[in-house]
């Protein structure tokens, strides 16, 4: 029988999903390969359940978005049915938990497919970064799922892209003129992320924003000087893949110059610091050979412009293959651009 999007079916809707996370966090948190207080042969056994576990949460996640997709478009009003039972799920089962692997891809697909209600998507994920009567870790999870959405969905568009850019730096702004003075032992966990996330986010999209008119107005509003000078140097608590991209890029297009924040840090003590993980981040890829089918033509990859056209490039973790990145964005640039010094 078909199951309403309503009453009793958003219940079994929201239980299903609360199922499948708890497979997927299973699944997320197994023991490392190099485990070395395992047997051989309990090694071997554990690595065939997983495989086994994982086949059979890409089997049920495939047929849940078959089932999603087939009846999210069934009427006028279904999208924004599914939308409200969606969102009641992720808050309730995805949100609180330990970030699953796989699950929220059920989440990044429904707003690619029903691209008018993503903002609906990115509001609600900064509305949780913005309550101040959140929990820290609750209004970072917020956080690091808006910037992987922003990043990763082919549905957001680059106005989005712009106005969700300016509307955390705006925050930062604000965060830094409140606190700037404050000791930096108080906890600022908040203003980090989101730190974190706007330079992630120009990293990632950073082509499209050197692609429009508009770019050094722009970048002058978003004012990264300030944010990378102030008193409670984010920098220091930036993931170091993360840093290494947005040190090189401000400093190929001349946009601020982080160096010199970097170098003091290293000579700073570091072992007490916090320091956000580009691992944090959701949707960087999916595993699950049949789901993959479904978000392949939904996912954004890094685009850097060349002499020739444009290559894509799936962000690597090796900072080596990030130069094969640096380079084509040097090739591209024209003197008069290279010249150019936008900021402060």
């Amino acid at each position: 029988a078909v199951v309403s999007t309503q009453s009793t079916g958003n219940d079994v809707i929201m239980i299903i999903i609360e199922k499948l996370v708890k497979i997927d966090v299973d699944i997320s948190n197994s023991p490392p390969e190099n485990t070395d207080d395992l047997f051989l042969f309990d090694k071997d056994s554990l690595r065939a359940s997983e495989a086994e576990t994982s086949e059979k949460l890409d089997v049920l996640l495939s047929d849940f978005i078959l089932y999603m997709k087939e009846n999210s478009s069934s009427s006028d009003t279904a999208p924004s049915l599914w939308c409200k039972v969606l969102l009641l799920s992720f808050n309730s089962h995805i949100l609180k938990a330990h970030i699953p692997s796989n699950v929220p891809f059920v989440m990044f697909y429904f707003f690619n497919i029903h691209p008018d209600l993503r903002t609906v998507f990115l509001d609600y994920f900064w509305s949780v970064f913005a309550d101040k009567n959140q929990p820290a870790v609750i209004r970072v999870s917020g956080m690091i799922y808006l910037t992987s959405f922003v990043n990763r969905s082919a549905s957001v568009s680059k106005a989005d892209f712009h106005n969700i850019m300016m509307v955390i730096s705006n925050w930062c702004q604000s965060y830094i003129e409140n606190n700037d003075t404050l000791t930096v032992k108080c906890n600022h966990t908040v203003f980090y992320a989101a730190c974190q996330s706007l330079f992630y986010m120009f990293c990632y999209r950073h082509k499209e924003i050197f692609c429009s008119s508009g770019y050094k107005l722009f970048l002058d509003k978003i004012d990264f000087y300030s944010i990378v000078y102030c008193k409670l140097n984010p920098l220091r608590h930036c993931s170091p893949y993360i840093l290494g991209m947005f040190n090189k890029l401000t400093s190929l297009y001349e946009i601020v110059t982080c160096q010199v924040v970097i170098e003091r840090n290293s000579r700073m003590l570091l072992s007490s610091i916090q320091q956000f993980s580009n691992e944090d981040y959701p949707f960087k890829q999916c595993l699950l050979k049949s789901l993959c089918r479904f978000i392949e033509p939904c996912f954004r990859d890094m685009e850097c412009s060349t002499e020739i056209g444009f290559r894509k490039y799936k962000i690597s973790e090796n900072f080596e293959d990030w130069d094969h990145v640096i380079s084509d964005v040097s090739i591209a640039l024209s003197p008069d651009f290279q010249s150019m010094s936008v900021g402060k």
